[in-house]
This record gives C-alpha cells, structure tokens and sequence, in this order.
C-alpha cells in the first residue's frame, strides 16, 4: 500500500494531551540515557525530520510495555512466514527504561478522529512497511512544520493494545521535562525479569525466540 500525499493545505491536527506524570516507556540501547533523544537521521517511521537542515532528535516509546517491546525488539518480525523469530543475543544491549514528563505533552492525534481530519487511514499511514518509509517522514515533517506539537502519537502496528509515540528533542528538553522513573530501575532483556517479559510476549503472539 502507498503512503498518500501530505494534504495541501494541512487541515489542523488533532492534539492528544498526554499528561504530566503518566509514565511512558521505551526500549533502547544501553549506552543511551533514559531520557536520551536519538539524533542519527536514520530513516524510521516519520523521521528524519530537519530544521534548518539539521536532524531534530527523537524519542520513541510506548504507552505500555508491551507496546514498547512490539516497536522494537519484534518490530521486524512478520506477521506470517518463516521469518517470525528473534535472536536472543540481539537482546544483550537493550533495556527497557520508564520516564516521567513533568508537564503535559502535546502529541498529533494519529488514531481515531485523528486520522480522519488528516484525510488519512491508519492501513495508509501505520501499516505500511519500510518500503514507504520517505513517505511516512514527509508527513512527520510536515505535521512537525505546521506548529510547535511535542511530537507524534498512533496505535502500535505490531501491538495495538498500545499507543506509539514520537517525541522531538528540540521540543522537549530532557532534562528540564522528562526524568527517569526513580520507581522503576532500567531492566536489561537479555536475562532475568526482562527476558521473561520478553519470551512472555513472544509466547503471546506465536514468537521464537531462538538461543
């Protein structure tokens, strides 16, 4: 399925307030900070997106952790074939870390009512694959050029129990607005508590997780 044009004009977005203090949560690589932005402009779902031809950093991350799990660790994994496993090792240097924003974060609504105003569906725009991924960037861009929106919010593809979210880094400052939950330490996949949440999902959904 094609990505469609970015609607000109670009009707205004539904916002979707997430509130301060309700955690979100995300998987990433160890040598990363909990509330560390990404700023390669490796090409992922709506990014890169640039200002003034610089990469704005991003935050992805989740609602739930599984959700969290389903965007990253299974992210690639088909829905049918033979394709559908995971390496274990691949786990050595992944956490999964919560974070708290001190204020509330004003994300575009790309779900619901959400998508309709955009003139787009989630199939279009959600469940395409990395093939459309210059596509799905063009309308992170445009939806990160039309106002000071903190970043992006949708239904996990791989999970939809869950919501997705994008956040930019020169819209949010990590430091004064986000911290790392004092509640809950980062948990390591490879072993322990972290690989059972993941082998408990990968159960779930017909999964192997090989070695």
């Amino acid at each position: 399925m094609r990505v469609p044009d970015v609607p000109d004009p670009l009707p205004d977005p539904r916002v979707h307030t997430w509130p301060a203090g309700d955690p979100i949560v995300r998987c990433h690589h160890i040598s990363m900070g909990a509330t560390e932005f990404n700023a390669s402009n490796v090409s992922r779902r709506f990014r890169p997106v640039t200002r003034g031809g610089d990469v704005a950093s991003t935050l992805y991350a989740a609602d739930l952790p599984h959700g969290a799990l389903s965007e990253t660790v299974f992210h690639d994994v088909p829905v049918e074939g033979l394709g559908r496993r995971i390496q274990r090792k691949a786990l050595v240097p992944i956490v999964r870390s919560t974070i708290i924003p001190k204020r509330a974060l004003q994300l575009v609504e790309l779900h619901g009512a959400g998508l309709r105003r955009l003139r787009v569906t989630h199939g279009e725009l959600i469940e395409t694959n990395s093939r459309q991924y210059p596509r799905t960037a063009a309308w992170g861009q445009a939806l990160y050029n039309h106002a000071d929106f903190d970043g992006l919010i949708w239904r996990s593809r791989q999970f939809n129990d869950s919501f997705a979210l994008m956040l930019w880094g020169d819209r949010v400052d990590r430091f004064a607005e986000l911290e790392a939950d004092p509640d809950i330490a980062s948990l390591p996949l490879y072993a322990g508590a972290g690989f059972d949440e993941v082998q408990q999902l990968a159960d779930d959904c017909g999964i192997t997780v090989v070695g």
